[in-house]
């Protein structure tokens, strides 16, 4: 994993050495302390994982910990809230399967903002539609303390709406294990009762509208069976009903030789059609005479039909690089955010790189996988361009990049097919240097506050980077450590701008991040023993040019020039162009054009 988040940088440089047995807050309120005694969570009777604390007024950021190190830690980006006030403030956490470690089925909130129910309901209540911001209208509440969340509204009108439940008001958690939405109808009379669960994750939506058919697709299978269907329902469905081939037809000309209902999850019905779908057509499946198994209600002749359009995606991953690295998977697994690919961690289609199917050549590295995306529509409209996000597992443990980290193919219901062709992590031949690339990196160390703190005769002015001979850890290779005194490079002794000339050999990774840190009497007991600059803010970002910075060549190595602190307010200093494209930018920038 390339992409070196600052706050949890900083986070362990103030470890200290006594250990918790048990996870914990960390954030900007308490130095990022991942082993901080004072923050540890405790569960409570419900089963959820709280913290209270008052902290001052102004802006905070927070992660949880699993452990009494960053090993283990979530959500992916820091989670902040401001106060007006001192005040008391609530964690709320649900560590998922196996505390201590992160699977992606953990999830955490504050009393700051509560759960709130987001979907295409909100504007019907005077809200904004799928505003996670939006808290005018749908704040859940627990006034049982019972740690289950509700919110009951009357939905009006009457129709079929979705929605999730949003955690701190933004998308960084998915509440719907699948990422996928949450459906209901509503009579526009009867108030519509949501319930969230913490304690697992789980979500509960009551309402008395009748049933409606809510989407019908082609199953998830390895590799799909193009001759069935899949008929999902707003409730429960009665069998006898519901398994009568009759009952449904599908336009275009298919026949439903049979129609079965779901053996676990009495809401679907598993149909058989002759002939097969295929890719580049739109499919219309009406149902009529299936009663819900509660009432024995017939379905809702308004909100009976579904319409998708099946689009057929290629996906081929070059793992060329990473079996050079590593050597060959034992296996490569595709997961995503769009049925039918989900995130569970080896749920997912394999991919193969045997000649057979739709690989082109066995053995090449290049391993495939086709996929049908059943992209749903309002029948009587037409399909729209859809988004996947995606990516790859290798051996059912080893995930492409971060958590931010994705690829992503459009699906367009103009074409009937595509093919998409990455690098596992996007790291392609084309990302790394075909030469020698010097850097000449120049600080200025203009805050009077800082010079306080920094004498050039005992201290040291250090950049760290991700790659080598850079890295993140004291003591630093002999060329990071910079100096302001007319040699290696640097132009004028005694100006207060640092100067490190770096050679990064030929093969090294293309897009650095860096920082600068520093090294006195007040910082060497850390553990790293330095102090970074811009704690809590993401590091900066550089891409080496193996053009011009060849070394030795004529143009001589890159130059960057750069502030220390940059997120401190230094009056008087005119940042450069270069300066500014460094800062707080992510390698993913650099790779839209891939």
């Amino acid at each position: 994993m390339r992409l070196f988040v600052a706050a949890c940088l900083a986070a362990i440089l103030a470890v200290p050495a006594l250990a918790l047995a048990g996870p914990s807050i960390a954030g900007s309120f308490q130095g990022w302390n991942a082993a901080d005694p004072d923050y540890e969570l405790t569960q409570n009777a419900n089963g959820v994982y709280v913290l209270t604390k008052t902290l001052p007024a102004g802006t905070h950021q927070y992660k949880v910990v699993e452990t009494d190190d960053w090993s283990a830690n979530f959500p992916g980006n820091n989670q902040s809230f401001t106060l007006d006030s001192e005040q008391a403030v609530t964690w709320y956490v649900n560590l998922g399967a196996t505390v201590g470690v992160t699977e992606g089925d953990e999830y955490v909130f504050h009393s700051m903002n509560p759960p709130i129910v987001c979907g295409d309901m909100q504007s019907e209540l005077g809200g904004v539609d799928w505003d996670p911001t939006d808290t005018s209208t749908t704040v859940m509440s627990d006034p049982d303390l019972d740690d289950v969340w509700e919110f009951q509204a009357v939905i009006s009108p009457a129709g079929y709406y979705q929605f999730k439940i949003v955690l701190n008001n933004n998308w960084d958690q998915d509440t719907y294990p699948v990422a996928n939405n949450y459906d209901f109808n509503s009579d526009g009379t009867t108030p519509v009762l949501f319930r969230y669960h913490m304690v697992d994750n789980t979500t509960e939506v009551f309402s008395s509208a009748p049933m409606s058919v809510v989407y019908a697709r082609v199953p998830s299978g390895c590799p799909q069976d193009l001759a069935d269907i899949d008929v999902g329902f707003s409730m429960d469905v009665d069998q006898a009903t519901a398994e009568v081939p009759g009952n449904y037809t599908v336009l275009t000309g298919h026949t439903v030789v049979s129609a079965t209902r779901d053996a676990t999850d009495h809401s679907l019905v598993h149909l058989e059609v002759t002939p097969a779908l295929s890719e580049g057509n739109d499919y219309q499946v009406i149902v009529s005479g299936v009663l819900d198994e509660a009432n024995g209600q017939p379905v809702d002749p308004s909100n009976n039909d579904a319409c998708f359009f099946l689009h057929k995606v290629v996906f081929e991953v070059n793992m060329d690089i990473y079996a050079q690295q590593n050597g060959l998977p034992a296996s490569v697994h595709i997961q995503g955010d769009t049925y039918p690919l989900t995130w569970d961690l080896c749920g997912g289609c394999e991919a193969k790189d045997d000649g057979l199917g739709e690989d082109a050549t066995a053995g090449d590295t290049t391993y495939t996988v086709a996929q049908y995306f059943s992209m749903a529509y309002d029948c009587g409209a037409a399909a729209d361009t859809a988004q996947v996000k995606y990516k790859y597992v290798v051996d059912c443990s080893i995930w492409e990049g971060d958590y931010e980290f994705g690829h992503y193919v459009d699906l367009d219901p103009g074409s009937a097919s595509q093919t998409a062709n990455v690098w596992w992590e996007d790291n392609a031949p084309v990302d790394y240097t075909t030469c020698d690339v010097g850097v000449k990196f120049q600080v200025a160390m203009k805050s009077a506050a800082r010079q306080e703190l920094f004498d050039p005769a005992s201290d040291t002015l250090v950049v760290y980077g991700s790659e080598a001979p850079l890295d993140w850890f004291w003591p630093p290779d002999v060329s990071a450590i910079m100096v302001d005194d007319g040699t290696n490079g640097d132009a004028v002794a005694g100006d207060s701008t640092y100067t490190a000339t770096v050679l990064f050999p030929t093969g090294t990774y293309k897009f650095l991040e860096y920082k600068y840190a520093l090294r006195n009497v007040h910082t060497h007991s850390l553990p790293n023993g330095v102090e970074f600059e811009c704690e809590g803010y993401p590091n900066r970002n550089l891409t080496l040019d193996d053009v011009n910075g060849c070394m030795p060549t004529r143009e001589g190595p890159m130059v960057v020039e750069d502030i220390w602190n940059w997120c401190d307010v230094v009056a008087g200093v005119q940042e450069t162009v270069e300066t500014r494209r460094s800062w707080g930018q992510i390698k993913a920038m650099f790779r839209t054009s891939k």
